[in-house]
């Protein structure tokens, strides 16, 4: 009697994000060992990220990458991007240098650490003196009333408690000015801290300063450092009273570009070890190493031992749900998925990790929930359907597969190869299988249209769900392979929407392996 052809189904392949430490054994199939330019979208399917849109409408000269994106917020409610490139500094997305408005800085870097303080902006640059701008003019450095602003190292500071907090050169002295005034370094109100002083595990130096939770947060490469004060004030922290109330030791950020608030009660912060959130390591703190980024660390720790520090970028979108790590020089954006943290088997903390192929130079989360993002064509929005008229490669690849405890012993006779998918606009799809560990794909390509309506009855299927062009594909394709483990993966040039919803292998069971 002939075997029938049995179905095993994959339910939301790849929905928990990378695995690339154990990418060589066998995992389960809510893994992924590529998921490129992907995310995961609001039904929790693994999905094609959104595109973007070019903003800028008049090149800048030369076309120098976009490497500072700042949203000033005035004190009447309106706010201003700033944009800054090797060579200028402007106040208009469209026309960035025909709005240039850096004056007579030294403005050769565009790389500027800017900060919202007291109606201005203050802008911080690695060598520089802080630069203000007041909403009118130009950026101008600060001229000091009284005492030394510091030279910052590494365009390390902070506006925050209404003062202006620097790192002066030497990277251990922090200065803060007087209340409200930034131009005063010398005054009864104003005065420096000695971080020097203050490291317990060796010398360290100042690598970012942050404000969290009502403290003061100074981060080196190996500690962080909460300081608070016993009095209070109106302004949340008052530096003639502050006192360290506690160290964390063995953990720290490599870069204050990495650093991002969520919400009111985390921040996350690239260290050595991956990606780090404070709230976890203020509770776990005899486990400092512990990260988010477990399950890609290898990976993108190596990548980070080959990337330029001064080129790290990085973001929080509350609407899009993910925080955006991008080694430019690497040219790949890790994204951490911040809704749907989960514990695993060890009963750590982790996020679901994928990676893009889209390295923009430099991001901006608005107040109003727009993404932006800088590269050398000027300054775009997160959002469209494609990169700004060119379609990019969504990639899926699942880890090896026993296909389930009752059959993961028995070879296994690939006959046919299902997926359900949603698809927007005309998709060529690559369908992807190997066995038994071989490193040797097959490959066929399916090709779908358009379809402008809903696959879907409004009747079973609510319009918000399917209805817009939004279609349910439902693709098999004969595939032939025997073996007791496998492997699959799906490829699309995408320019719409684009989810994996279900993988099915159709086999005949064989005998034991």
């Amino acid at each position: 009697m002939t075997a029938q052809l049995q179905p095993i189904d994959l339910v939301a392949p790849g929905f928990l994000g990378l695995n690339l430490q154990q990418s060589g054994s066998l995992l389960s199939p809510q893994y992924a060992t590529k998921a490129e330019n992907a995310v995961i979208d609001v039904a929790s399917r693994l999905a094609a990220r959104d595109g973007y849109t070019q903003d800028t409408t008049t090149d800048i000269t030369g076309t120098p990458a976009v490497k500072t994106l700042f949203e000033y917020l005035t004190a009447d409610g309106t706010s201003e991007t700033i944009v800054a490139w090797d060579g200028g500094i402007g106040n208009d997305i469209l026309d960035p240098e025909g709005n240039d408005i850096s004056g007579s800085l030294t403005d050769t870097d565009g790389r500027w650490w800017m900060q919202n303080f007291n109606d201005k902006v203050i802008a911080f640059q690695d060598g520089q003196k802080p630069a203000v701008y007041t909403g009118t003019g130009n950026f101008a450095t600060v001229v000091e009333s009284s005492g030394t602003a510091p030279t910052s190292h590494n365009g390390v500071g902070l506006a925050a408690f209404g003062r202006v907090w620097g790192l002066d050169s030497d990277a251990q002295t922090i200065k803060y000015s007087a209340l409200l005034d930034e131009t005063d370094w010398g005054g009864a109100s104003a005065g420096s801290i000695d971080m020097a002083n203050i490291w317990t595990n060796g010398t360290d130096e100042v690598t970012a300063i942050q404000a969290f939770n009502g403290s003061l947060v100074v981060f080196g490469k190996r500690h962080i450092v909460f300081w608070n004060d016993s009095q209070g004030s109106a302004l949340g922290l008052d530096p003639n009273f502050i006192a360290v109330v506690d160290i964390i030791t063995g953990t720290g950020t490599l870069t204050q570009w990495s650093i991002q608030p969520v919400g009111q009660t985390d921040m996350l912060y690239l260290s050595r070890f991956g990606v780090q959130n404070i709230s976890r390591v203020i509770q776990e703190r005899s486990n400092p190493v512990g990260n988010l980024t477990k399950y890609v660390r290898d990976d993108l720790t190596a990548q980070l031992a080959q990337e330029d520090l001064t080129k790290v970028v990085s973001t929080y979108s509350p609407e899009n749900g993910f925080y955006l790590l991008t080694f430019v020089d690497q040219g790949v954006t890790w994204v951490l998925d911040v809704r749907r943290r989960y514990i695993d088997d060890d009963r750590e903390v982790v996020s679901i990790v994928t990676t893009w192929d889209l390295a923009p130079t430099s991001w901006l989360t608005k107040v109003n929930g727009t993404l932006h993002l800088g590269g050398t064509w000027g300054v775009g929005s997160y959002g469209g359907s494609d990169d700004n008229g060119v379609a990019f490669r969504f990639t899926y690849n699942s880890p090896w597969l026993d296909l389930g405890e009752q059959v993961a012993n028995r070879l296994k006779m690939l006959k046919r190869l299902g997926s359900i998918l949603f698809v927007r606009n005309n998709t060529d799809i690559v369908y992807k299988w190997s066995v038994d560990f071989n490193d040797q794909f097959r490959t066929i390509t399916r090709s779908v249209d358009a379809d402008a309506g809903a696959e879907w009855g409004t009747g079973e299927w609510s319009i918000a769900e399917w209805s817009g062009g939004l279609t349910l594909r439902i693709i098999k394709i004969p595939s032939r392979e025997t073996g007791q483990y496998y492997r699959v993966a799906i490829e699309a040039d995408v320019t719409g929407q684009f989810a994996l919803q279900q993988i099915e292998l159709f086999t005949k069971i064989g005998r034991i392996a």
